[in-house]
């Protein structure tokens, strides 16, 4: 590519990023809606979502993410069918990427002058471990809402995404190394002295398979399959779940009693889904790296994507009801995921960073023989689009935990600690299975009460906890003034 190719592709990507909103901060942007969800104004948090998605303001067009936060507000808002429309738009996206990954990865990978956008100008398609989260939330939705063919086709979507985003990534990699070669540009992690990769080197990240699957979205699979007879769909689901959560007891009970479970005609087989927290943010930080140029190695200041957890989840370690009390197991650790995905991504963020400063240190070069005045606009184009990627499904739970029994069919009262003190609720159990999906935001409790799986609707309620638990005695609630 020649120099008057570069500086044009360099331009005309400010020029786009400028119309589009490049340096919109999108996790400073969402941290009100998600205080807004903690505080049980969910109704408020909606408006804002829509005010920051406002053509012409902070966005020229809804995008995925728009669409990923508003499904997660409108399903904690009761509203069960607005919300699965929601996410099926953001799945429309997803499906976008998926079938141009089938037709030529290499296109969707780019190539050297793509390299010029830093990462935050392309058209975001979600991370890996969202793409997943979305089809097992709307797995999850289809079966609340009794639309049960459309949970099986979502299941299997489930499947066949997870191996395209493992085929994907294996060969980006093999093509930024290939530019890499051909630019005469080598990247090490040990070149990152600056940057806490010992955030991505825990225990936990380190026990994980990958950064996209999750034991969760396979277990649902195993328990949907098991109570509605379909037992040889059950057990592969199970054994995928335990191959992701090997120490899950939860999980190990689902795949050895298989078939076993048979509720009395008044019981019914009672899955409670527990969300916690909310999903980690990604911020950008600047540290130095040693680049080559015409005048040797220059060490030059480049952006990366930092994971940062600032709303952690509280799981509660049981939940007691009709007399019984639930271990409750905790299957995904959303914060956990991001960081493996980080992770394993992380030499190939860095050959891409790198080669994007080589390019960027040719026009800057070229750009200083043509004048002051360009060297100087070139110099500050580069600076402009030299961000890393905040962006993130920000409304996501950090953690999803289970917890699983035989109840008596009928109303019964739920208890469980929420972090801020005791928490207890009357749902109705009814049917063969019952879901009751449970999230807990800090400050507030969101309840799904499934009036009759299969053929309604669920009712959510929201309730603030206004009194801390000074006793044994449950707190007073109230839902939150809107």
């Amino acid at each position: 590519m020649n120099f008057r190719g570069l500086l044009l592709i360099l331009f005309a990507s400010v020029l786009a990023g400028c119309a589009g909103n490049p340096m919109r901060q999108y996790d400073s942007e969402l941290k009100e809606t998600v205080n807004l969800v903690k505080n049980g104004a969910i109704k408020q948090a909606i408006e804002q979502l829509e005010k920051n998605n406002t053509p012409g303001v902070v966005t020229k067009d809804k995008d995925i993410l728009y669409y990923f936060e508003k499904g997660e507000l409108l399903t904690l808002d009761n509203n069960y069918p607005a919300g699965k429309d929601s996410w099926l738009k953001a799945d429309e996206f997803v499906r976008q990427w998926e079938d141009s990954v089938k037709a030529d990865a290499s296109k969707v990978i780019g190539d050297i002058g793509s390299y010029l956008v830093n990462d935050k100008t392309r058209r975001y398609d979600g991370q890996d471990y969202e793409k997943v989260m979305l089809s097992t939330d709307l797995t999850l939705s289809h079966i609340m809402q009794g639309n049960y063919d459309l949970a099986r086709i979502e299941m299997k979507k489930t499947y066949e995404r997870e191996k395209l985003i493992e085929s994907f990534r294996e060969k980006e990699y093999d093509k930024l190394q290939e530019d890499a070669k051909s630019q005469n540009v080598s990247a090490d992690i040990k070149q990152m002295k600056d940057y806490p990769m010992a955030e991505l080197d825990t225990p936990e990240v380190n026990g994980l398979k990958n950064g996209f699957q999750n034991a969760f979205s396979h277990y649902l699979a195993g328990y949907f399959f098991e109570v509605t007879g379909e037992l040889s769909l059950a057990e592969p689901g199970y054994r995928n779940a335990i191959k992701l959560a090997p120490n899950s007891r939860v999980v190990q009970a689902g795949l050895k009693d298989v078939g076993r479970r048979r509720p009395g005609p008044k019981e019914s087989d009672v899955l409670f889904v527990i969300e916690s927290g909310f999903a980690p943010s990604w911020k950008s930080i600047t540290i130095p790296i040693p680049i080559p140029r015409q005048r040797g190695l220059m060490i030059t200041p480049l952006s990366f994507p930092l994971i940062k957890s600032e709303n952690p989840g509280f799981v509660p370690a049981s939940v007691s009801v009709a007399g019984k009390h639930l271990q409750v197991d905790t299957l995904t650790n959303i914060d956990a995921m991001a960081r493996r995905q980080l992770k394993d991504q992380m030499p190939g963020i860095l050959l891409r960073t790198v080669i994007r400063a080589v390019v960027k240190s040719v026009a800057q070069d070229q750009a200083y023989k043509g004048g002051l005045a360009l060297g100087v606009l070139t110099n500050v184009a580069t600076v402009v689009t030299e961000q890393a990627d905040d962006r993130s499904w920000r409304t996501l739970p950090e953690r999803i935990s289970v917890a699983r029994a035989t109840l008596p069919q009928g109303k019964q009262t739920i208890e469980f600690q929420s972090g801020s003190g005791s928490y207890r609720k009357e749902v109705d159990i009814g049917n063969r299975f019952t879901i009751i999906p449970i999230r807990i935001t800090g400050g507030t409790v969101y309840v799904g009460q499934p009036n009759a799986i299969g053929s309604g609707l669920s009712e959510v309620v929201a309730d603030t906890e206004i009194r801390k638990n000074t006793s044994k005695k449950s707190v007073h609630r109230t839902k939150p003034k809107e």
